[in-house]
């Protein structure tokens, strides 16, 4: 771990924080020592002493410094599960430094290894993370909760992020949720397509995990987006519907025809439904009527620079015209992919529209790019409204009032998110 950052502390304090760092237990003992000044509270001047909230027993944990551990743990009995400013416990510090040792010692020691450390994750997120497998079982072993979930999902939606497959074998082992709906359509599966890892798929599907999707997402169209030629037979070995269409009213087949990726149609070809309008149904007369048909490049309005069409999009916007404005502002997130404006612009489209799904994906979008804006916890919200799921609703516009406290339209939301929850409890 990085060298702890003491500005602000006196000279003792310093010291007491760098010793435990370094692991010197004498220098930590006679700096511990000359803090307490003779007044024969050792324990409460050392847990005085805090950089950030976080006390020396962080910081020799996550340097893996033993021994200080097991004098400030058995000796000064401090508080095993103290959190920094950020919520990270001793815990959390030495599973990030990756001392497995260490980590070994804080469980046996009474460490919660399910308590949260940020945005809901939990040790076992920082694990699979890191794809530290010994850590793991270390953590699962003593009854870490498999699918705890978090702000990002649960640990089996963090190693399939993180394209850690030997961590998610792990979890998978010890009873992970492989169909875990995490923000209304996405699974583990959903995120190792997303991180392009094959054996994180392979072992999801293996585990059996489902292959089908929420309506027009479904996983094979992800993979043909991606252009992840290599992932199709095991989606389609497993259930794959090659017949699905996407949002856009196109095939998995003509998608990847669009392309041009001859191999990726080659694959789709005998197990994709014949359409009507296909006359030559091979390989060269699908390719050729797709890329016969008029494209989003013929349109004169792709021809226009991308400040131009977001400007469009926004009089679009305006006049009420939604449809015209989603069309718009897709062209704009062409151009630039990154533009965390453009997906909220297109929300706000889709949730004026009743898309509550495509309204979530776009707000969700929102918020891990920026995950400090409230629009985007106030999008998230809005659409979680629309799905009725007014319990994340609720937690949406919340993190979105924390965010911005003056918020008068954040505010009014969560009253009426509140006030749908009371009606739904009180229907059950």
């Amino acid at each position: 771990m990085a060298p702890p950052q003491t500005s602000g502390l006196g000279a003792r304090q310093r010291r007491l924080i760098q010793a435990a760092a370094d692991g010197d237990l004498q220098l930590f003992k006679r700096t511990a020592s000359a803090l307490d000044a003779g007044k024969g509270r050792l324990r409460e001047a050392v847990e005085a002493v805090k950089n950030r909230g976080a006390g020396a027993l962080h910081f020799a944990a996550g340097r893996g410094r033993l021994a200080v551990c097991v004098y400030m743990v058995e000796e000064l009995h401090t508080d095993v599960n103290a959190s920094d400013d950020k919520g990270d416990t001793p815990l959390a510090y030495a599973i990030q430094g990756g001392t497995v040792d260490t980590v070994q010692y804080l469980l046996d020691h009474d460490a919660n290894p399910d308590k949260p450390i940020g945005k809901g994750s939990t040790p076992l997120h920082l694990a699979a993370e890191g794809g530290n497998c010994e850590i793991l079982k270390a953590l699962l072993s003593k009854g870490a909760n498999v699918d705890s979930l978090s702000d990002t999902g649960t640990p089996l939606h963090m190693a399939a992020y993180c394209k850690q497959d030997g961590a998610m074998k792990i979890l998978l082992d010890h009873g992970a949720d492989y169909n875990k709906v995490f923000n209304t359509v996405c699974t583990p599966l959903f995120m190792s397509l997303t991180s392009r890892s094959l054996e994180c798929v392979k072992l999801l599907i293996k585990a059996g995990a489902d292959v089908k999707g929420v309506g027009t997402v479904t996983p094979l169209i992800v993979a043909v987006n991606n252009g992840l030629t290599d992932f199709y037979n095991c989606l389609l070995e497993a259930g794959a519907n090659p017949d699905v269409r996407d949002d856009s009213g196109r095939l998995p087949i003509e998608l990847a025809a669009y392309e041009n990726r001859r191999k990726d149609v080659e694959i789709l070809l005998p197990v994709t439904s014949r359409v009507p309008y296909v006359r030559d149904w091979s390989v060269d007369g699908i390719i050729d009527f797709v890329r016969s048909m008029p494209s989003v490049e013929d349109d004169p309005m792709y021809k226009m620079k991308p400040d131009d069409i977001k400007f469009e999009g926004n009089k679009a916007y305006k006049r009420k015209d939604y449809l015209t404005a989603v069309k718009l502002y897709s062209m704009a997130i062409n151009h630039s992919p990154d533009d965390t404006t453009l997906y909220s612009n297109r929300c706000l489209c889709w949730l004026k529209m009743g898309e509550g799904v495509r309204a979530f994906t776009d707000a969700e979008f929102c918020r891990m790019q920026r995950p400090d804006w409230a629009k985007a916890c106030y999008l998230q919200g809005a659409a979680n409204m629309l799905l009725k799921d007014y319990e994340k609703a609720c937690d949406a516009f919340l993190d979105g009032l924390k965010l911005d406290p003056a918020n008068v339209e954040i505010e009014k939301a969560l009253r009426d998110a509140v006030d749908c929850l009371k009606t739904h409890h009180t229907a059950k």
